[in-house]
Formats: C-alpha cells, sequence, structure tokens
C-alpha cells in the first residue's frame, strides 16, 4: 500500500459512507471531528512526531468525512412525502429538471418540486419526483416538441412510493430511486393531467437534451428496431428497447456488460478518436480526444463508470503530455472519492459497485495473468494476443464476481469465450455507429449504407449471444451469494496472487489456484439456509400488487404456483416478481401451475413463466368460447405444455393430499361467472389444511356450502377475490373457520379491496389477517402438525 497513498484514503472514505447510512448522527459532531482530526494531523508531524498517531488521525479524518458527506446526503434527499405511500388525485407544481428519451408506452421526466397537493393539504418541498405520464391521449410529438429542462409545470395524478423489497430477492426500487435523489413517483393517464405554466428554460441542460433527441432520432432513422435499441444502450445509455429476453442471454452469456455504458464503451470512443484525430499534431490530438471523451460523458448522462473512465483517460493523456507517470490504482481511487463527494449513495449503485471492482481486478489481478502467459513462450503472436486479451476478460470477471453471483445468481461458465467475441464486435458496432451518425448528420442517403452494415454484425452478435445464452450448460445457478461469501472470495483470491508472486513452478501455481477455489466452493456454504426448507410444506402468498400469486414447496421438494398475477404495458410480475423470486429460491422449474381463472390479475404472469419453460404442467378451468380462454389455449398448444382442466379429484404429492373442488356435475356450477368457477383447492398436510378460492364469490360458496361444507374447514383461507364484499359471506367463513386468512391486494387500489365488511367478518370469526399491501410477501410453513408465520425479511 505504500505505493498507494490514495487507495488507504479512499478505502477508509468509504467505511465512513457505508457508516453513516447504517448509523444516524449529528452533522454537527461529525464536522468537528472531521475539522478536529486534520487539524491535529497536521499539527502532530510537528509537535509529536507520532507515526501511530499520525496514522491513527488519518484514520479518523477519512472516516469522519465519509460519514460527513453521508449525512449531508441523508438531509437532502430527506422527503416531506415519506409519510404517503399512495396518494390518488395530486397535483404537483415544479420544473422540470431531466427528461427521459421517448418511449413508446409512456413519457418520463424528473420533476424538481415546488410544492404538492395532497388531501387538500399544500406541501411546499424542494425534491425530485419522477413523473410518468401513460396515456394514448397523450400526443408525445407535441410533449417533446414543446417540453424543455427548466419548465415550470403542473402535474395532476397519482404519487406514490418506489416499491421497495416486497419479496425475497426482490430489487430494491425504492432505494435506487433514493440513490438517484428521487423520492417518489406520479403516474398520470390522461393529457389534461400536465399544463405549461412558464416555457422559460435551462440552455445547458437543453442542448444537452436535444442533443440526445436528435442522436437518438438520428439513429432510429438510419437503423432497424434491434440495432436501435442496442445502440440506444451503448451510445445513449437507455437500455428500455432492449427487451428482458435478450437482457437475460446477455447475463447467460457472461457479456451483460457491455449493455451498461462503462469504461469499455470509453475505451471505444477513446480509440476511435485516437484514430480519427491521428492526423493532427499530439497536443490538438488530445484536446480534440478529450473534449470528444467528455461530450460523450455528458450525452450519456454522466453515469459513475463513464465519469470514472474518462477521468482516468483524461489523467493518462494529461500525464502523457506532461511527461509525468501515473499509477492505475491511485487513479481509480481518486476518481471513486471525486464521485462519492457528490453522490455518496453510488456506492450501492450495482453499476458503481461492477464498474469498479472489474478496473480494480485488472490492474491488480491482469499483470499476475500476463505474467504467466508470457512465461509460456508462444511463439504465436495471434494466440499470444487472444491469451492476453482473455487474460484481461478474465481479471474483470473474477473481480466482479461477486457482484455478478449477488445481483444475477447466474455463473456464466461460457463468458470467456462469449466476451472474445462479443467485446471486439461491440467495438466495431459502437465505432461504425459514430461514423454513420456523423455521415447522417449530413448525408442521410450514403449513411444509409454504413447502417446496414451495422444491422448484419449487430444480427450476428445478438444471434450469437442469443444462442450461446440459450444453451443448456451456459451458467450454473448460484443462490444467497452473501457478503460473508464475498468476503471469503476475495480473501482466497488475494491469497492466491500473493503465492503467484513468490512461486515460479507452473505447476505449483496450477495446484494452488485448484486448491484456492475448491476452498472458495467448501467455506461459502458455510452460511447457505434455505427459505423453503425440504421436508416441511411451504407456502408464499406472493406480492404481485393487485392479483394474485401463491407459491407452494412440498415436503418433497416439488413445487406448485397458483395464479401468477398481472401483465399490462408497464408492468409484467412473471418477468418482474416470480421470474427473480424463484431464481432467489433455487427452483428451476415449477412442476404444477394452477391459473384459478382467466382475470388478467391470477394468469397475466403465467405468459413469462411459459415461454421461459418454469412450468411443467397447467391446470385451468374448463375452457370457454372466450377470447382470452381461446388465446391461452393456443399458447398452451404452441408450447406444448401438458393441460388439465378442474375437476373434482384428489392428486397425492408425496406426504400431501391436493384436493381439487370443482364439480361439473354440481347443478347450476356451469352457469357461474368466471369468478365463480375459480378453481378451488384444498392442501392437506399432516393435522393443517390450506384452502385456495380464487375469486369465487357468494353464488359459488352456497354451492360448496351445500356439497362440501364439512370439508371446508380448514387452517388457513386464501380469502376470496381479495377480499371484495360480493365474497366471504359469514356463513362460509364460519364453516371454513381459518386460525390465518391470507388476503393478496394492491396498495391503496382502486376496487377498495379488501372490503372493511369482509374485514370485520374475519375479526368476528377471531382469524388472523394478513395482507400483501401491508406486510408485503407472507410465508408459512407447516411441519404437519402446526403452521408457523415466517419473518422472511430477517431470515
Amino acid at each position: 500500500m505504500k505505493n498507494y497513498p490514495f487507495i488507504k484514503f479512499a478505502i477508509l472514505f468509504i467505511i465512513g459512507i457505508v457508516t453513516g447510512s447504517l448509523l444516524s448522527v449529528s452533522n454537527i459532531l461529525v464536522f468537528t471531528l472531521t475539522i478536529s482530526s486534520i487539524i491535529l494531523y497536521i499539527t502532530s508531524k510537528k509537535i509529536f512526531n507520532s507515526k501511530i498517531l499520525q496514522i491513527i488521525l488519518f484514520a479518523v479524518f477519512s472516516i469522519s468525512l465519509g460519514l460527513f458527506i453521508q449525512s449531508i446526503q441523508k438531509e437532502e434527499i430527506n422527503s416531506k412525502l415519506s409519510s404517503y405511500r399512495k396518494e390518488k388525485n395530486v397535483s404537483v407544481v415544479g420544473t422540470i429538471k431531466e427528461i427521459e428519451l421517448k418511449r413508446d408506452y409512456e413519457i418520463s421526466f424528473i420533476l424538481q418540486t415546488d410544492s404538492v397537493s395532497i388531501e387538500n393539504r399544500v406541501i411546499k418541498t424542494n425534491e425530485n419526483l419522477l413523473c410518468r405520464l401513460r396515456s394514448d391521449s397523450i400526443d408525445r410529438k407535441i410533449f417533446y416538441d414543446n417540453a424543455k429542462p427548466g419548465n415550470k409545470i403542473l402535474v395532476k395524478g397519482t404519487f406514490q412510493q418506489g416499491r421497495d423489497v416486497r419479496n425475497p430477492g426482490e430489487f430494491d426500487y425504492r432505494k435506487f430511486l433514493l440513490s438517484k435523489g428521487i423520492t417518489g413517483l406520479i403516474t398520470s393517464y390522461d393529457s389534461a393531467s400536465i399544463s405549461f405554466l412558464s416555457y422559460e428554460y435551462d440552455f445547458f441542460n437543453n442542448l444537452i437534451f436535444q442533443t440526445r433527441i436528435n442522436i437518438d432520432e438520428l439513429i432510429h432513422q438510419l437503423h432497424n428496431s434491434q440495432t436501435a435499441g442496442l445502440l440506444r444502450g451503448l451510445l445513449l445509455a437507455d437500455r428500455t428497447e432492449i427487451d428482458y429476453e435478450t437482457k437475460q442471454n446477455f447475463v447467460n452469456s457472461g457479456v451483460i456488460h457491455i449493455l451498461a455504458v462503462s469504461g469499455l464503451h470509453v475505451g471505444y470512443i477513446l480509440l476511435f478518436f485516437v484514430v480519427l484525430f491521428g492526423r493532427f499534431n499530439i497536443y490538438t490530438r488530445s484536446f480534440l480526444t478529450i473534449l470528444g471523451l467528455i461530450s460523450f460523458m455528458i450525452i450519456t448522462g454522466i453515469p459513475a463508470s463513464v465519469f470514472r473512465a474518462t477521468l482516468m483517460s483524461v489523467i493518462l493523456i494529461i500525464a502523457f503530455l506532461s511527461g509525468r507517470s501515473t499509477n492505475l490504482l491511485n487513479s481509480t481511487a481518486l476518481s471513486a472519492v471525486i464521485i462519492l463527494i457528490f453522490k455518496p449513495n453510488e456506492i450501492f449503485n450495482p453499476g458503481f459497485q461492477l464498474s469498479y471492482s472489474a478496473v480494480l481486478s485488472i490492474a491488480i489481478i491482469y499483470p499476475v495473468i500476463q505474467k504467466i502467459i508470457l512465461e509460456l513462450s508462444i511463439t504465436n503472436k495471434y494466440l499470444k494476443n487472444i491469451l492476453l486479451f482473455a487474460g484481461v476478460s478474465l481479471s474483470a470477471q473474477i473481480g466482479t464476481l461477486p457482484f455478478t453471483l449477488a445481483y444475477f445468481n447466474k455463473l456464466s461458465v461460457i463468458s470467456l469465450l462469449s466476451n472474445l467475441v462479443v467485446i471486439p464486435l461491440a467495438g466495431i458496432i459502437v465505432g461504425l455507429a459514430i461514423i454513420t451518425l456523423m455521415i447522417g448528420s449530413f448525408i442521410p442517403s450514403f449513411a444509409i449504407y454504413f447502417a446496414i452494415v451495422n444491422n448484419v454484425i449487430t444480427s450476428l452478435m445478438m444471434d450469437l449471444i442469443r444462442f450461446t445464452g440459450s444453451l443448456d450448460f451456459a451458467f450454473i445457478r448460484i443462490n444467497n451469494f452473501s457478503l460473508l461469501d464475498s468476503i471469503i472470495f476475495y480473501l482466497f483470491i488475494a491469497i492466491l496472487i500473493y503465492l503467484f508472486r513468490i512461486s515460479e513452478s507452473i505447476k505449483i501455481k496450477l495446484a494452488v489456484t485448484l486448491i484456492t477455489f475448491a476452498n472458495i466452493f467448501v467455506f461459502t456454504q458455510f452460511d447457505d439456509k434455505k427459505l423453503l426448507p425440504d421436508g416441511v410444506l411451504s407456502v408464499m402468498m406472493i406480492d404481485v400488487g393487485q392479483g394474485d400469486s401463491f407459491l407452494i414447496k412440498f415436503p418433497n421438494n416439488k413445487t406448485a404456483i397458483i395464479d401468477a398475477g398481472v401483465v399490462d404495458p408497464y408492468f409484467d410480475t412473471g418477468e418482474r416478481i416470480i421470474i427473480p423470486l424463484l431464481d432467489y429460491l433455487g427452483i428451476e422449474q415449477i412442476d404444477y401451475g394452477f391459473v384459478s381463472h382467466l382475470d388478467t390479475d391470477h394468469y397475466g404472469g403465467f405468459a413469462s413463466l411459459l415461454y421461459n419453460k418454469r412450468v411443467n404442467e397447467i391446470y385451468r378451468p374448463k375452457p370457454d368460447s372466450s377470447d382470452k380462454s381461446i388465446r391461452f389455449e393456443k399458447v398452451l398448444d404452441k408450447l406444448k405444455i401438458p393441460k388439465y382442466i378442474y375437476e373434482k379429484n384428489k392428486k397425492e404429492i408425496g406426504n400431501v393430499s391436493l384436493y381439487i373442488l370443482n364439480d361439473f356435475n354440481e347443478e347450476d356450477f356451469n352457469s357461474l361467472s368466471s369468478n365463480d368457477r375459480s378453481g378451488i383447492l384444498k392442501i392437506v398436510f399432516g393435522k393443517t389444511s390450506f384452502l385456495f378460492v380464487g375469486d369465487a364469490e357468494i353464488p359459488a360458496e352456497k354451492i360448496y356450502l351445500h356439497s362440501n361444507r364439512k370439508f371446508l374447514d380448514s387452517d388457513v383461507l386464501k380469502v376470496g377475490h381479495h377480499g371484495s364484499k360480493t365474497g366471504s359471506s359469514i356463513e362460509f367463513l364460519e364453516a371454513v373457520s381459518p386460525e390465518i386468512s391470507l388476503v393478496s391486494a394492491g396498495i391503496k387500489n382502486k376496487f377498495g379491496h379488501p372490503s372493511e365488511i369482509v374485514l370485520q367478518r374475519l375479526k368476528e370469526i377471531k382469524s388472523e389477517i394478513l395482507r400483501t399491501d401491508s406486510l408485503g410477501a407472507v410465508l408459512l410453513q407447516s411441519d404437519g402438525n402446526k403452521i408457523k408465520v415466517v419473518d422472511w425479511r430477517n431470515f
């Protein structure tokens, strides 16, 4: 560490930021501590001349400075709206701060508020809200032609907090927004919801916005949709046009970093400018290159990874011009500290973590790998260069592995080979795109030929990624990779690097490598626990908002899912909630899928599960002539999914009995509504039982009371139709007499679910009520004798 003085400060500074995020500390106290420690540090050299005291004071100063920066950030994002979870008919007056690029399904921009009107109360507050206008009645062209950063506007809509962790393993969107300084969301659905109060605008921010819009329009004008979506991500840091399946293929192939604008892309741009300005003298070339890099950084929105790479590139260029040497580790640490001083919460941003762990690992690990390759004395220069290039990629992947496993739960086994092809292709695509855009600005008819070539290359790259990402052996799923696992991993890697440096024998290095990774595998298992353990019956009510979804793991490890939530143009619960949950839990496939009935908020999420081959077989109501039923049957036939209808039956799953209570022979059953024909399931394990009734309402309840009154008695009831007053009659509830009642409903949903009438009835029969709108996901486990509620948040 002697040669890397700034690394010491950066590490201690980051410790201070992380500590400050966990603790509440006084700004005055921390500021006093920071100033006192730096003054004492400076004076101690002259007065005390104590090395140990200087080290202590340096550490105190560095940590307290991080604490102070974090405490200031906490004050800046302290929201006056934090007590409101979701409120309708909210009016916000503020200034447009930043406008997102055009999207097919919504207009999105950040609004810096002046005042917010909620429940006839006007709140004066200065904070950032993410506004989303979702309506076909809103003319997008008019909005983008008129709206500019700096405009004063009035927006009416629904206010809500960003979605926090509502299910195990779920992405904390609220925390992510807060890290960006955004304290909530406003969603509007009609053209009258927005009014311009002033057309004054911020010249600089508008220039950036208009440049981004023009580049985006030119990209789409010249390229096909696949290439345009990719280039929007690579050049403008907007991945909204890259679909979920494509992103998953990038993850599976180990090349997801291509989609995150980072140092790699800055490297592409740097190389392009060096070649482009190659005929100029060294000073002119350097100045134009720096100008080009800074322009690229601004156009992408200045993400931390691009800022880091741009800053380091500028430092290297200046150092080269001045004839001074620079150190990669110190430069990396300096750029990190600069970012964190202004945005301390970036330390929790996955992009920041992946970017810096990649660069640091290249700086530390690659020299070791390079030395090994050079010691092999390979005469073929092409093979040697390929191995050296692979060494850089391997170094980055080793350093980022803990973060990759923590965020994606996947270890790509083909990433090394994929990167050998994809990284050069991506560089060619970026270079061709810049040339195309430059020519297209003046001669679009000529630029189209370059775009066609880029379309072909992009298609080849995407086909390769699609192929490699869909291979059965493309990746290994690794779940619950914890902080302790990460510490163990980095500790063993550090030991490995040290042993490599002191050893000269290739055989010893190989043996040490195998032993090290074997130890990593063993030691990272120590803190592994199963949220859904073997040998018990686990029932999880998944929080899918206004909808239903229940995940069941049987004692013999078979799994089932009853309903899968909703899908609409803005949110797919199958893709965004259930699949990530299954990945987190390590469930590759669901053995039994039960669609209670064909309402969108029950079967919509099944589309993603079926197309991703996550469900083995489906049970659903008897098909009818409705469009939804016909479409669903076509999907099942197309995907060759085994399908069964609900008929009165008993299914043994290990030592658990699953009863289907629907009876077509029952009088009046076939004349019931879709809700009342919901699949009715009862699961019995030992002395415990669970009853699921879909959206069944009072007409269906009367039928089951007549035919199955005694059998309805259950320990747990999934309350019908999200607690609507059209169901859950007192007679039915008394027959079931549940100890626990599960209600799946969205926060302050427009239907008013659950009804106060139903809640009162449940209280009258002394049933414990567990609701997703107030608790998030709910996990119950039975050992056959009793049922317990598991606190999955503190598992």
